[in-house]
């Protein structure tokens, strides 16, 4: 496993962010986002999604399970990125994003949630 750059990507919740472990008080919670990009190349139009999953520490993870975020729900994510080596299906090198700060855009409020 080796740790990555910075990373600041917009994507699609694509699972409801969940408390998956909570020791010594610090919580972490994991979701997975959906990234689509688009191409046009020899005037043919192409898309490709990618899936990575989230995991967001202490505070970060407290006000995003508090948020009541949605699959669907457009978030922008500012952190880094871990590859651990292992491979999806398409080829692609899988890896996780470590959130260090997440703002969402939900019912015409901005909401920013930050690493304290």
């Amino acid at each position: 496993m080796k740790l990555g750059g910075h990373i600041e990507i917009e994507a699609r919740i694509g699972s409801v962010p969940e408390l998956v472990n909570e020791m010594c008080g610090h919580k972490l919670v994991r979701f997975v986002i959906a990234v689509t990009d688009k191409h046009i190349k020899n005037n043919r139009y192409s898309q490709c999604t990618r899936w990575y999953t989230v995991n967001a520490l202490g505070d970060t993870a407290e006000m995003i399970l508090e948020s009541g975020l949605r699959i669907c729900d457009n978030i922008n994510i500012s952190g880094r990125w871990i590859i651990d080596g292992t491979h999806d299906m398409y080829g692609n090198e899988a890896c996780e994003i470590i959130a260090e700060r997440v703002s969402v855009a939900k019912d015409g409020c901005a909401r920013s949630y930050e690493v304290a």
